[in-house]
């Protein structure tokens, strides 16, 4: 297979992922976007045939109720400054924007916002971020917000208050894509009764593969897909295999009273805290079992068995994620990851749609749903 084909059938490659926080690290890193250790920069990028990115404006649910917002537009303006101000991306809002970028040569770059409490329960600051140009915004993150439930905090509304429902049909009506990652099952249902809309979960797996509350049912899968939704495989191999998953928490749950110590009197400090458990969770992830680029695939193929091909494709976490399959370490990568659903038995043309014309069809689809048509 040529790598700078991934699809391996002639045609220009396609890599559109649906979710990275690498905006985050370009706000705490003194590092620029066309090169750097990341996950995904440039370069790594362009060799991997990554054409289009969905960046999330990821805050820690630590600063909520009073510092969401404003870590919010300090992580939005990292994004604008570090990426689309240089020229290095094209933000785009639209399907059409993303075509014209590609077709020019340009990374496409979509902006969502990932935890509802970054709104700070208002449709007006939800309707300003809409106004910048964010695309989407996925609910909840780890912890529940006033409206919706998290799938990793214990039930408080068990589905969308109405504000909740403000929420989620604001977004309908706008034409930002409703992301159901994270949220508790009881949540993702409320959310599909309560639009018409397609809605998407831009970085979970199959709970059957890997039983853990972030990965979807096969009944959500169903129920997504037959909206015309869209489910982005996570490439964390805590949601990829069960056992690595356990082998994580029981190295945290080791280190909890040490955390607590180096915290102490430094409760009020979120930025502080997130990074105190961020580089606990990179050592949580060290000896564990290996994942490798089938394991992720089996994901693929029971979500497609399920829901068909048309509503998978990747959901990376890039940047979110401390570990990886052994042999999808960055965005440099996606060959590699295009190569062995070929070895599975896709077609070039099921691989293109997975690797990312899914992906741009669910934003499409979208739009139409926004509106109106």
């Amino acid at each position: 297979m040529n790598p700078r084909n991934p699809a391996g059938d002639g045609r220009p490659p396609f890599v559109f992922d649906a979710h990275c926080d690498t905006a985050s690290v370009l706000a705490d890193k003194p590092w620029g976007f066309r090169r750097n250790p990341a996950h995904i920069d440039l370069q790594k990028a362009r060799a991997g045939g990554l054409r289009a990115q969905v960046f999330a404006v990821w805050v820690d649910p630590l600063f909520a109720p009073r510092r969401a917002l404003k870590r919010g537009l300090e992580v939005l303006r990292a994004l604008e400054d570090k990426v689309f101000a240089p020229g290095l991306a094209s933000k785009v809002t639209s399907v059409a924007a993303m075509d014209e970028a590609v077709a020019a040569g340009r990374l496409a770059g979509w902006v969502f916002l990932e935890g509802g409490h970054i709104i700070e329960d208002s449709l007006e600051v939800l309707d300003v971020f809409r106004s910048l140009g964010v695309a989407g915004m996925t609910l909840t993150h780890g912890k529940n917000v006033s409206w919706a439930d998290s799938s990793t905090d214990s039930p408080r509304v068990r589905g969308l208050t109405a504000l909740g429902r403000r929420v989620v049909r604001r977004m309908e009506r706008t034409g930002m894509a409703i992301d159901v990652a994270h949220v508790s099952d009881a949540t993702a249902r409320a959310v599909l009764g309560a639009v018409s809309a397609p809605v998407m979960a831009s970085h979970s797996n199959a709970r059957r593969l890997c039983d853990v509350p972030r990965n979807l049912s096969d009944d959500l899968i169903r129920a997504i897909s037959r909206r015309g939704g869209f489910i982005g495989v996570n490439f964390h191999p805590a949601f990829v295999r069960r056992r690595v998953y356990d082998q994580i928490e029981a190295a945290f749950a080791r280190s909890e009273n040490e955390m607590k110590r180096r915290a102490r009197g430094r409760e009020d400090d979120p930025r502080f805290l997130s990074d105190l458990e961020w580089k606990y969770f990179q050592k949580a992830v060290k000896g564990n079992d290996p994942v490798f680029i089938d394991d992720l695939i089996d994901h693929v193929v029971h979500i497609a068995s399920l829901g068909g091909i048309d509503c998978v494709g990747l959901g990376s976490d890039f940047d979110g994620i401390a570990s990886t399959p052994v042999d999808l370490r960055h965005a440099g990568d996606y060959p590699a990851l295009a190569a062995g659903l070929r070895r599975r038995g896709f077609r070039a043309g099921e691989v293109r749609q997975v690797l990312g014309l899914n992906l741009r069809k669910f934003m499409r689809r979208v739009e139409r749903a926004g509106s109106g048509r």
